[in-house]
């Protein structure tokens, strides 16, 4: 039986926050390091992600992309967001998706995906606007009536670790997974169609993006073996001490000792291991006030 790809969009309702060049270089880590069929999507009207694509190196990424018609109503848009979907899907294990989030778009699209990837910088206006998109769109992420994507948060020309690490106490309305973060490089922006993350000399750049890249990479395993069978706790010892462990984000909740929002996907038992325990980082735990 032929396995369904795996289905990645990376969206957000701004420009500027890094959709483009996560799109493009994690659809070349999974065809060039995973040896993955990959395609990848770009419904941008800039087309930036392609465009990336076509001029580097060529290394086997299919390239398709899909300008939606905007100013026709959203039943029309989402068939033809779905159409364009089907066919990147075909004789593919891998789709990437490049969205700039319109609302003309219904949020219906978003079940297509297995994860939804939102990046985001740091500063204040950026992050609030994230906020305002994730929790618009909970409803979506907390299904109980079709399965739902994964919501992966992604920390993206970051410059200041310590930074990141204290602004995600913020509150949330739905549960999330928050990727390493994607640091700032001023070599990065040399890269545009010439040069992949995952390919260059410069060691700095890769390794930071393989980092994040192979913890989307596990994340969407995980999510593969989930189609297989019974839903499994985000805690399975087989992903403890792992990268996706030690940056698993939690809402702030008015339960102190709550960990993950509980839902029939996801139910954690009460008294986790300590040594499950051990692998979050102290800022991502619920404390009492």
């Amino acid at each position: 039986m032929k396995t369904a790809p795996l289905k990645i969009l990376i969206t957000s309702q701004k420009g500027g926050v890094g959709k483009s060049t996560l799109s493009a270089n994690l659809a070349a880590y999974f065809c060039h390091t995973r040896g993955k069929k990959t395609a990848l999507i770009d419904f941008d009207h800039q087309a930036t992600s392609s465009k990336w694509v076509k001029k580097a190196y060529p290394i086997g990424i299919h390239c398709n992309t899909a300008d939606l018609p905007n100013y026709k109503g959203p039943g029309i848009v989402l068939l033809k967001a779905k159409e364009a979907l089907r066919k990147g899907v075909e004789n593919h294990q891998v789709v990437v998706a490049d969205l700039t989030w319109t609302d003309v778009l219904s949020p219906e699209f978003l079940f297509e995906f297995d994860l939804v990837l939102v990046p985001t910088s740091l500063s204040i206006i950026e992050l609030d606007s994230t906020l305002e998109f994730i929790n618009r769109f909970s409803f979506i992420f907390k299904s109980r009536l079709r399965k739902p994507p994964k919501l992966v948060l992604v920390p993206s020309r970051v410059d200041d670790f310590e930074t990141y690490e204290a602004i995600f106490t913020r509150s949330f309305n739905t549960s999330f997974f928050l990727a390493p973060p994607v640091m700032y490089s001023e070599s990065a922006n040399n890269f545009f169609g010439s040069e992949f993350f995952v390919l260059t000399t410069n060691q700095e750049v890769r390794e930071n993006f393989m980092t994040f890249a192979r913890a989307i990479d596990e994340l969407g395993e995980s999510e593969m073996e989930d189609r297989q069978g019974p839903r499994r706790s985000e805690f399975n010892p087989k992903l403890s001490g792992t990268v996706l462990d030690q940056f698993r984000a939690m809402r702030n909740s008015e339960e102190p000792d709550t960990l993950i929002e509980k839902n029939p996907e996801s139910e954690v038992k009460q008294g986790v291991s300590k040594r499950l325990m051990s692998a979050i980082p102290t800022f991502l735990i619920n404390k009492r006030d």
